[in-house]
């Protein structure tokens, strides 16, 4: 059964209300009673964003907005039976309710739909000082930096829960208390959480000595910073199948919009000309899983990025795979491209 607790609001409260519940629960949805407690509607992150569109005030009463018929069913519904009208109505989030309408139980299609567990851990890297997001990150960590209402490192966390990953150990150095009290045990968010802090910034990699003992399997390391769809069981199962490998890096594809025409030359003549041509390139998409052996190659205490691990796998003759990844992916390290990613949310990109 859920804690309904955290996605619990009344009649009567803003809209600032909803979101900061909506961020609280990390559910996407908010359930809105009446004054006798009972259902009187929802309020869903599509909800939300289509408000904005229609420049709602925040502080406009959720009465407003609520889906006051949504779709409802009764206590006592198996799993199987909520999978299928969830899927026939094309919802993500189901009520369950008694015989005089209070609200017992919240189903969501995601949680029905669990993968198996891996028997996998994750590092998020999320003590990065976030330099290029000022003057947001001058009071803010980056990885609580929202994106539809949700600080990144929470839908990163969502997303290895979707997965199958619960297990997950955060690295932090930069504003590491508030972080730490945001996110707490990871419990709320359906995962286990346990910390480890840098002294100093030590690189993507360089922080895995100090929790070698957690690391038994192989294991995924993620920046905090990243939007992605990427479905981290689906490459697990990759890494697994190469055999041999002693990394999995994560591809994804960048294109870029040359705006001049492009000469093929061979001496001093021209061969070809190709009119504003789009380049692709394979692109780190900081999204890593690693077999427990490679930490016992990064010096401790040192500085030791992504490309120092790559070099030196490379440099031993080890194999080193490429995972592209095809879905939704955003490095949201900068303003702009952290406008973009809200817009994108926004638009439902990331559902």
């Amino acid at each position: 059964m859920a804690d309904l607790s955290r996605c619990i609001l009344t009649l009567g409260a803003s809209l600032r209300d909803v979101l900061e519940t909506m961020n609280r629960s990390g559910k996407q949805i908010v359930l809105v009673l009446d004054l006798d407690r009972r259902l009187a509607g929802v309020v869903t992150d599509g909800d939300i964003r289509r408000a904005i569109v229609r420049q709602v005030s925040l502080d406009a009463k959720v009465d407003e907005i609520v889906n006051r018929d949504p779709l409802v069913r009764r206590a006592g519904l198996s799993s199987a039976e909520a999978i299928a009208y969830m899927r026939a109505n094309v919802i993500r989030h189901l009520p369950l309710v008694d015989a005089d309408g209070h609200v017992v139980d919240l189903l969501r299609l995601e949680d029905l739909l669990a993968p198996l567990p891996l028997k996998s851990r994750a590092v998020i890297m999320a003590g990065g000082e976030g330099r290029r997001l000022r003057p947001l990150t001058e009071t803010t960590p980056k990885p609580l930096i929202t994106v539809n209402g949700q600080p990144l490192v929470e839908l990163m966390i969502e997303r290895l829960r979707q997965s199958g990953i619960s297990e997950i150990t955060v690295a932090l150095h930069h504003k590491s208390e508030m972080i730490r009290e945001h996110l707490g045990d990871g419990s709320r968010l359906g995962v286990r959480i346990d910390y480890v802090v840098e002294p100093k910034p030590l690189g993507t990699m360089g922080v895995l000595p100090l929790v070698r003992d957690r690391l038994t399997q192989p294991f995924f390391v993620v920046n905090a910073d990243i939007l992605t769809k990427c479905d981290f069981h689906d490459m697990w199962e990759f890494h697994r199948d190469q055999g041999d490998a002693a990394m999995t890096v994560g591809v994804s594809t960048h294109q870029v919009d040359i705006p001049y025409g492009e000469f093929t030359l061979q001496g001093e003549r021209v061969t070809r000309i190709e009119e504003k041509p789009r380049k692709e390139f394979q692109i780190n998409a900081g999204i890593y899983l690693l077999d427990p052996s490679v930490v016992d190659l990064i010096p401790t205490g040192a500085y030791f990025d992504a490309t120092d691990m790559i070099r030196t796998l490379l440099d031993q003759d080890r194999v080193v795979a490429a995972y592209l990844i095809r879905v939704y992916w955003l490095d949201v390290g900068r303003i702009d491209d952290l406008r973009q990613g809200r817009s994108d949310a926004a638009k439902g990109l990331l559902e």
